[in-house]
C-alpha cells in the first residue's frame, strides 16, 4: 500500500521497489515549539526558522535553541530563512545559537523595533538582511563571518560604529547605505573584503555607503595593513581616513606619548630601550594585544613573542621564530 503525503498542496506517492522495498518520500513539515515556527524537510536533520503561520507575528524576546525534537528525532537549528522575521515589527532582540551559520535574505527586514540580535556562529548574512531596522543598537558580528549580502543593514539609524572580523571576505555594494551616523569602521582582514560594484546615476561603484563620498568617516585596519586599503575598490573612498590599529581594543587606538626603541633580539623576542618607565603593548598584524608589559627606564628583553611581524607601542619589528 502506498504512503500518502501532502506538501504545500501536491501529492506525492511512495514507489515501491521491485523487491518490496518502499522508497522514502521527502516532505516538508512545519513545526511549531515554544512559539518559534521552523521548516524542515524530512530527509534532513536539520532545521530553519521561518516565518510564522499566516496571520500570525514575532513579537518580544525570542531565544532559538540550538536543536529541537520531533518525533523523536533531534533536530539542528542551522539557518534562519529567508523573510522568517520580515516585518516584525513588535520584535525586540533575537538569540540565535551557535549552530545557526546563515542568515536568509530579507530575514529581518522592516523589525522597525528590533534593537539587539546575538548571532554568534553566523558565517553568512543575505542581502537586505537587516534593512529598516531603525531601533537596532549594535552589531556584534560572529567571528566566523565572511560574507554580508547587498543593502544588509541600509537605514540603521542607531548604529555609529561596526567591527568587522578578521575572516570577512565579501561584503555586498551599499550594505551600509542610509547610516549618516556610522562613522566608524574597524575591519581586523589583513586582505581587504572584496566589496561588489553596484551603479549610481549610470556609472559603475564600489562603495559600503551611499556613494563615493566617506565624508569623514574613519577605518581602522591591522597594522601594516594601510596601503592595501588605500588601493583596494570601495575601501579607497576613505581616501586618507585610513589608520592601523595599534591596540586590542577596537573602539580607541592608543596614542604612545612615549616613544620606544624596538630591535628583534633572537627567537620570538625583541629588545626594547625606553626613554623612562613606560607600558608596553605588543600588538599583532589582527589587532590583537599578544603581550602588556611595564618597563623600567633603559633597555629590557621582552622574551615568548609569537613571529612575524609585531606592533611595539606604534613601533612595527619582525619577530624571529
Amino acid at each position: 500500500m502506498k504512503q500518502i503525503y501532502t506538501i504545500k498542496g501536491a501529492v506525492i506517492g511512495a514507489a515501491l521497489l521491485a523487491g518490496g522495498m518502499a522508497t522514502v518520500s521527502s516532505k516538508v513539515v512545519y513545526i511549531e515549539q515554544d512559539g518559534v515556527r521552523y521548516y524542515w524537510s524530512n530527509t534532513k536533520t536539520n532545521v530553519e526558522v521561518t516565518s510564522p503561520a499566516k496571520g500570525s507575528t514575532y513579537i518580544g524576546d525570542i531565544v532559538i535553541p540550538a536543536s529541537i525534537t520531533y518525533e523523536e528525532k533531534e533536530l539542528k537549528v542551522s539557518a534562519v530563512r529567508s523573510s522568517a522575521f520580515s516585518e516584525c515589527v513588535y520584535l525586540t532582540s533575537v538569540t540565535l545559537p551557535s549552530s545557526v551559520t546563515s542568515i536568509g535574505d530579507y530575514a529581518f527586514d522592516s523589525c522597525e523595533g528590533i534593537k539587539k540580535v546575538v548571532m554568534p556562529g553566523v558565517k553568512t548574512i543575505g542581502h537586505w538582511s537587516f534593512r529598516n531596522c531603525y531601533e537596532l543598537e549594535s552589531l556584534e558580528f560572529s567571528e566566523k563571518l565572511t560574507s554580508i549580502g547587498n543593502y544588509c543593514f541600509d537605514k540603521n539609524l542607531k548604529i555609529t560604529e561596526v567591527t568587522l572580523p578578521a575572516t570577512v571576505t565579501n561584503i555586498g555594494g551599499y550594505a551600509f547605505e542610509g547610516n549618516p551616523q556610522l562613522t566608524k569602521v574597524t575591519c581586523y582582514a589583513t586582505t581587504p573584503p572584496a566589496i561588489k560594484k553596484g551603479y549610481l546615476d549610470g556609472d559603475e561603484i564600489y562603495t559600503i555607503f551611499d556613494d563615493a563620498d566617506y565624508g569623514d568617516r574613519v577605518l581602522y585596519v591591522p597594522a601594516g595593513c594601510v596601503e592595501a586599503y588605500k588601493a583596494s575598490l570601495g575601501w579607497h573612498h576613505f581616501r586618507d581616513n585610513i589608520r592601523e590599529i595599534v591596540s586590542g581594543s577596537v573602539s580607541t587606538p592608543i596614542e604612545h606619548a612615549v616613544s620606544v626603541d624596538v630591535v628583534a633580539f633572537g627567537s620570538g623576542s625583541v629588545r626594547v630601550t625606553c626613554a623612562c618607565d613606560t607600558h608596553v603593548d605588543i600588538i599583532d598584524l589582527n589587532g590583537r594585544c599578544v603581550k602588556s608589559v611595564d618597563l623600567k627606564q633603559g633597555t629590557a628583553v621582552v622574551n615568548g613573542l609569537p613571529a612575524g611581524i609585531l606592533v611595539v607601542n606604534g613601533v612595527k619589528v619582525l619577530v624571529r621564530p
